[in-house]
């Protein structure tokens, strides 16, 4: 009797030990959240297909397109370069830079391209695997563009360009593109 009441309290001693080493370990420090940039993962790769542009005076108008998208700038950035190439005519030269900014809670984007000398500068929201971003009039009267990045599945990606015109958004172009080897 006298034997199990000293294994009762060995096992309650040796219960109340490992109950404080395992209080005083350290807690696991919180995992950063993740990037709203990861949420654009969709996006990124090497990228190449057709941009059909809207010419309804006129006749139908198709480049071939090629779109790179990669995290740069200490990850702070998703930088894309754009280029189209039309029949009988040089490729186009486009930069476009994708952020969040934290304290609108909105995705930003900046446009550079050869045609301009001055960038324009975008906002919008990310719903599932859709960003939308509205550029900001560079002056009063000035179009207002939409831009509208999709990926309706893992290889395939469209970029919707349209301007709005009173308050309908009229197409300028289509692009959709198929993702090619990294």
């Amino acid at each position: 009797m006298k034997r199990l009441i000293y294994l009762a309290v060995f096992a309650l001693l040796v219960l109340f030990v490992v109950a404080r080493i395992i209080a005083q370990q350290p807690t696991p420090p919180p995992q950063p959240a993740a990037s709203p940039l990861d949420a654009l993962a969709f996006l990124q790769g090497n990228w190449t297909g057709k941009q059909n542009f809207n010419n309804p005076n006129g006749p139908a108008m198709a480049g071939d397109a090629t779109d790179r998208i990669d995290i740069c700038i200490a990850a702070k950035y998703l930088c894309e370069q754009l280029s189209t190439t039309m029949p009988g005519r040089k490729p186009t030269d486009t930069r476009h830079f994708l952020s969040y900014d934290k304290q609108s809670g909105k995705y930003t984007a900046w446009w550079f391209n050869d045609t301009s000398t001055h960038p324009t500068e975008f906002t919008g929201d990310l719903t599932a695997n859709k960003l939308v971003l509205t550029s900001k009039a560079a002056a009063p009267g000035a179009p207002v563009l939409r831009a509208t990045y999709e990926s309706p599945s893992k290889d395939a990606l469209t970029f919707l360009l349209e301007m709005q015109r009173g308050d309908t958004w009229t197409r300028l172009f289509l692009t959709t593109y198929s993702k090619g080897a990294n």
